[in-house]
C-alpha cells in the first residue's frame, strides 16, 4: 500500500500571527499522530484578503 496524503486549509482573516500559531501546532499534532510534513506553504486570497496556511501530510 501507498502513502496516504492529506492536504490540511487552515485560514484566518484577521491575523497573520493567529495564522502562524495555528499552523505550528497543528504541525506539530501531525508530527506527534505519525504524519511526514511533505510542504507548508502561505498565501493570501486576492479578492478577501484571508491568509491561508495549505499543509501537505503524509502516513
Amino acid at each position: 500500500m501507498g502513502k496516504q496524503y492529506k492536504v490540511l486549509k487552515i485560514t484566518n482573516l484577521w491575523s497573520t500571527e493567529k495564522l502562524r500559531k495555528e499552523a505550528e501546532d497543528t504541525l506539530n499534532k501531525a508530527s506527534k499522530e505519525g504524519w511526514e510534513i511533505i510542504s507548508v506553504a502561505f498565501g493570501t486570497s486576492s479578492s478577501s484578503g484571508m491568509s491561508t496556511a495549505m499543509i501537505t501530510i503524509a502516513k
